[in-house]
């Protein structure tokens, strides 16, 4: 399992998303290591992790979460989950409350939908075919239309890069994985600080399945971002979600 491990003091985890590894945290990681421990991991199958013979479920990859925590000696962290990572970052909450101090979730989900099933779906459908039929499906559904315009050299150029080392079968696992995931009735269990952030436009995991996972956790709140979808790492916003997660760690430090 690939990961890096940075900074010292209270720690942080950051999971990323599908298709996504360690490197989608470098501009947060880079800021907040000066003030935290920074862990950041390659689930299953991404950036330079194995892949492995086992089956890939949620609960293998709390499971890999977890003996890595165990194998550095960390027992006590804040999970930080964005999109696939939230689901991860919900579950070791549930399985291992004691071990947690706070959530956070970006782009959240915590069931599979309708809406949800359908989109997994086309992703799927899309990476059986290849990595680049996949992004060009993916990419209107987690940028706004005037970031893909601004960006579109540097995008075409990041998918040149990314298809050379996509683990596609990987990502068709993960999908699976996931499709299953309804972790609504063990919310309640969780009552630590939780911070769920939310693009205005998100197309993948929509703002009222945020609200509806919002509304079930107790000790939780909402922000939403006006001029996001799914990906909230864009432009300004990196800025400001820094200072949210700034002010986060600083309160609840307080409390």
């Amino acid at each position: 399992m690939n990961y890096k491990l940075e900074g010292s003091g209270e720690t942080l985890v950051f999971i990323h998303g599908l298709s996504d590894n360690l490197l989608y945290w470098e501009f947060l990681t880079s800021n907040l290591k000066k003030y935290y421990q920074i862990l950041r991991i390659d689930l299953r199958g991404h950036g330079d992790s194995e892949l492995g013979n086992d089956e890939i479920s949620l609960d293998a990859y709390v499971k890999d979460l977890k003996n890595l925590l165990d194998e550095l000696k960390i027992q006590k962290v804040n999970l930080i989950g964005f999109s696939l990572g939230s689901i991860v970052a919900l579950d070791f909450t549930r399985k291992y409350p004691e071990e947690v101090s706070s959530l956070v979730l970006m782009s959240a989900f915590h069931k599979v939908d309708n809406h949800l099933e359908e989109v997994f779906s086309q992703f799927r459908k899309a990476l059986e075919d290849s990595f680049e039929e996949f992004y060009d499906l993916i990419l209107p559904m987690i940028l706004c239309p005037d970031v893909i315009e601004e960006n579109k050299e540097e995008l075409e150029t990041l998918k040149e890069i990314t298809s050379k080392t996509a683990n596609t079968e990987a990502y068709i696992k993960a999908i699976d994985a996931s499709l299953n995931v309804n972790l609504e009735e063990d919310l309640s269990q969780i009552n630590i600080p939780t911070l769920i952030l939310a693009g205005k436009y998100d197309e993948i995991t929509p703002v009222g399945l945020q609200k509806d996972l919002q509304s079930k956790v107790e000790n939780s709140k909402i922000i939403i971002f006006e001029d996001a979808k799914h990906n909230l790492l864009v432009g300004k916003n990196n800025l400001e979600i820094l200072d949210i997660l700034k002010n986060f760690y600083k309160k609840r430090k307080e409390e």
